[in-house]
């Protein structure tokens, strides 16, 4: 990490504990002799640095901190910044409910990221990961925030000039905290979704509103409500009969909102579930350029509408969106994606590709406040540290307009000490040659590929001609050649490394397998590479469990241990079959020889993802 001298000279109190943070970790060193700083209040966001000197001025606290991020970028050479961000709200929502929750120093650390990039705004996303009082199975064994923790990461956000906003759930997305069979069955319409009207949901959902409302000093709260897909289909129907989802929504929300009103919060939701009932087809974003009145008379015009949208390229697709969303009396919030929900690693080409037009558009029509999200769906696989690089996307669209890859990555390096190229790099391991999109969807290979059963091949179809070893072992190379100071990174790097190396192992047996015969010496070959696999499954698990235990905390990662060890024994089977054929035991290993068939192509050969381990793995029930 580069090592800048600074001496403050007389700085602010409400900048006082945030520079000492960002000092003792972030490579500032103060000395006499060092670069002087001086800062003040001032109606817009300035930094220019002139012999030595560098003088901010800052229309709110965080951009004080981005202003010593060019310091590392320029050193002391001049220079002179003053352009005012086109958002006055923008930052990032990291998910802490897809088993992965991140260990309160790394959540630190993201902040002060954060803090240099000028980002002031964070959101948590707890389902059911953090404690309520009385509320002993809520986040049980799930590595849940205690209220001590929140109240420090909150203070520790506002120091650095950052809202940190709690982001729960006050309807659907509830099924690991209502599974317990020691819950009230009265609370369940479905297995996820809370029961609309039931006076023991709203006692729980007070009792997570009050929970939070005590941890976080802003007024703000993100109360969910989205995704509730069968909303009034399970146990309220038999109870009440059919009630429009509409009209169940609002009944929801005006109880939601009588509790936020009375904790004196501002409340924010999502917007997809009023666009669902407009659509013809339920879905979110096929829906009519005019919603019908009883949709919008739904909505409360006091709670700010976040429109997500994590799929675009095309700006027209947002314009429009954007403009249905204006239809409701409420300000709309813009939700983008960094696609770290991928598998292993996030897709961040589709994460640049889908973030510029909207940010393009939410600029054009005079939206204010953006953040983008960092989801772990099917186990929090990759590590959010890989979200740094789509958070400075977002920062340097706000503060410059520019996002192209070198002012990206110079920018990426003075806020984060890495190197940008190890992040960007990471859409690689999702598009190996040949793998290409059949939607706007993208692939994710490097889930599939990883998981795919070294028996029961499912994807052998659509692979069918291709080879991927030379391109795994060419990113095994790559990411043995970057490194980091900070142990965190250092381990994700590891990660990434002992990943490449498995998929180039796994995609050289693939290729082989079925190719081989009985009482061969190809099959005693291949006998010894399948146990090369297993002992490669063990060491990319090590290397996972060491990057997981530098970042989050530590419940969770028995999913991966369990997804990886079985994949490991698979291949111990896999050896053994081998033998058996080499030895002319068998006539044939019948799963790898039956005919398969396109699984994830269509007859063009594009691909569309696979996001469930569970689907990568077999065509049984697991």
């Amino acid at each position: 990490m580069k090592i800048v001298r600074v001496w403050p000279c007389g700085l602010p109190q409400e900048l006082q504990a945030g520079f000492a943070e960002i000092t003792a970790h972030e490579g500032f060193v103060c000395a006499e002799n060092g670069i002087r700083i001086t800062a003040h209040r001032a109606l817009q966001f300035s930094a220019r640095c002139q012999d030595r000197c560098l003088t901010v001025g800052y229309q709110n606290i965080v951009q004080f901190f981005r202003a010593l991020s060019y310091l590392k970028e320029n050193g002391s050479a001049p220079f002179s910044v003053g352009r005012q961000p086109v958002f006055s709200e923008n930052g990032v929502m990291l998910d802490c409910s897809r088993n992965a929750v991140l260990a309160p120093h790394s959540v630190c650390l993201l902040l002060r990221k954060m803090a240099l990039m000028g980002l002031n705004t964070a959101m948590l996303y707890t389902e059911d990961t953090y404690e309520i009082p009385g509320q002993p199975y809520f986040g049980y064994l799930r590595g849940a925030y205690t209220a001590q923790e929140l109240r420090a990461l909150d203070a520790y956000a506002a120091c650095l000039g950052i809202e940190l906003i709690p982001c729960i759930q006050t309807l659907a997305h509830l099924e690991r905290a209502l599974h317990w069979p020691q819950n009230d069955p009265a609370l369940r319409d479905t297995e996820d979704i809370l029961m609309v009207g039931e006076e023991k949901a709203y006692a729980l959902i007070e009792q997570m509103i009050r929970a939070v409302s005590g941890a976080f000093r802003t007024k703000r709260i993100h109360i969910g409500m989205d995704e509730a897909w069968s909303l009034g289909l399970g146990n309220y129907r038999f109870k009440n009969g059919f009630v429009p989802s509409a009209r169940l929504m609002k009944e929801h929300l005006a109880q939601v909102c009588a509790i936020t009103q009375k904790y004196g919060l501002q409340p924010m939701m999502w917007s997809d579930m009023y666009l669902r009932a407009a659509s013809p087809t339920g879905e979110y974003y096929h829906v009519p350029d005019r919603l019908p009145q009883e949709v919008l008379n739904a909505a409360d015009p006091g709670v700010a509408l976040v429109y997500w949208d994590y799929y675009h390229q095309d700006p027209a697709v947002y314009r429009r969106l954007l403009g249905v969303h204006a239809q409701f009396a409420c300000p709309t919030i813009f939700a983008g994606g960094l696609w770290t929900w991928a598998g292993p690693a996030p897709a961040m080409d589709k994460m640049r590709s889908s973030s510029l037009p909207a940010l393009q558009e939410c600029q054009a029509r005079g939206v204010r406040s953006v953040f983008a999200t960092a989801w772990g769906d099917n186990g929090g696989e990759a590590n959010l540290l890989t979200a740094l690089y789509g958070m400075q996307f977002y920062a340097e669209y706000a503060y410059t307009g520019c996002t192209d890859e070198p002012v990206l990555a110079a920018r990426f390096n003075a806020c984060t000490g890495e190197i940008a190229d190890a992040f960007l790099q990471l859409s690689a391991f999702n598009n190996p040659p040949g793998v290409l999109p059949k939607t706007e969807d993208p692939v994710n290979a490097a889930k599939f590929l990883l998981y795919e059963d070294p028996l029961l091949p499912l994807f052998t179809a659509d692979t069918a001609g291709m080879d991927f070893v030379r391109h795994y072992r060419d990113l095994e190379t790559l990411y043995a050649s970057f490194s980091s100071q900070d142990s965190a990174f250092e381990a994700l790097y590891r990660f990434y490394e002992q990943l490449a190396r498995l998929l180039a192992l796994k995609s050289a047996w693939r290729s082989q397998a079925p190719l081989a015969q009985k009482a061969s010496a190809a099959a005693a070959g291949l006998a010894l590479l399948a146990q090369q696999c297993a002992r490669q499954c063990s060491d990319c698990k090590l290397a996972w469990e060491l990057a997981w235990e530098k970042t989050n905390k530590p419940f969770g990662f028995e999913i991966i241990d369990l997804r990886l060890s079985g994949l490991k024994g698979r291949f111990e089977t896999a050896a053994r079959q081998m033998q058996r054929l080499a030895a002319g035991e068998i006539e044939r290993i019948e799963t790898l020889a039956c005919p398969k068939l396109r699984y994830l192509t269509n007859q063009e050969g594009r691909f569309s993802g696979c996001y469930s381990w569970g689907e990568c793995i077999s065509a049984c029930r697991i």
